[in-house]
């Protein structure tokens, strides 16, 4: 039985890509700093091992599989030097590897690193694969929340601009096809869903599905700093975030593509979908 290495495996994400492989026969190596999550998530379904990209000691975790899926963690602004070491160590051992970049970052110059990691991998003899997902729709249970059940609102400064949400489901799908398929080697994928809105699409979309009015006052970057700033964040959220969202609000990524379907032979879900199963549990 092939086994795969997945870095991340209790994150939002990481989640997904190991459910995937599991459902298609193959063995895991759920990889994260804290490996009792794996358990709590997955019992023994997988080997859970203890893994950090800055602990260069727990690389060899990754040995003796037949591919590694290379996961940072959120919200690190140095993020291509802290992946460098273990890209370093699986391109040395002549790995597969799939690597989680971003929509639309490959040229972001406030945040470098996706385009600086894709770059390295391109560079060696890897069979490397990479996928550039498009905002994900869980972030609107994951990160808003709060906002949306107890203001009423979507806060976030994503200007007018449509962006091509997709499903983190579809995206752990299609990294699992990647990881096993030899026909993928040296290919990009940009994931999305089936249609790409703007946020006052998505907060009427919201307020059809939940029942109530949701709102987008769609801040200037300047309020919503503000915003962050009184609530306690760290001036390094915003300066992450904004460059982020600057990337909808310039329309870089609003383009539709079918490479979910490509990847996975399913359609991709809609966004109503991860509403729906999101806030109406």
């Amino acid at each position: 039985m092939k086994t795969y290495f997945v870095s991340g495996a209790t994150g939002t994400v990481g989640t997904e890509v190991v459910r995937a492989l599991l459902a298609g026969g193959y063995a895991v190596k759920a990889a994260s700093r804290h490996p009792q999550k794996s358990i709590e998530e997955f019992g023994d379904a997988v080997e859970a091992v203890h893994f950090d990209f800055s602990d260069e000691s727990t690389f060899s975790a990754a040995d003796g599989t037949d591919g590694v899926f290379v996961l940072g963690p959120p919200m690190v602004l140095d993020l291509f030097n802290l992946l460098t070491p273990f890209i370093d160590y699986v391109t040395g051992k002549s790995q597969r590897i799939v690597y989680l970049s971003a929509n639309g970052m490959d040229d972001l110059k406030e945040l470098p690193f996706h385009a600086q990691a894709e770059q390295k991998l391109k560079a060696s003899d890897a069979d490397w694969r990479i996928v550039r997902p498009g905002f994900f729709m869980q972030n609107l249970g994951n990160y808003e929340r709060e906002n949306i059940e107890q203001r009423k609102m979507v806060f976030v400064p994503a200007g007018d601009e449509k962006t091509a949400f997709v499903s983190t489901r579809d995206v752990g799908n299609s990294v699992a096809k990647l990881l096993t398929d030899d026909a993928c080697r040296h290919q990009t994928f940009t994931l999305t869903g089936p249609d790409a809105m703007n946020y006052d699409q998505v907060a009427k979309l919201l307020s059809d599905v939940l029942g109530e009015e949701i709102v987008y006052p769609n801040p200037d970057e300047a309020t919503y700093r503000h915003v962050l700033s009184q609530a306690g964040a760290p001036d390094f959220v915003a300066d992450y975030m904004i460059p982020v969202y600057g990337l909808i609000k310039d329309g870089k990524t609003r383009e539709v593509t079918d490479d979910v379907e490509k990847l996975t032979g399913q359609k991709p879900e809609t966004l109503r979908e991860v509403i729906a199963r999101d806030f109406t549990k």
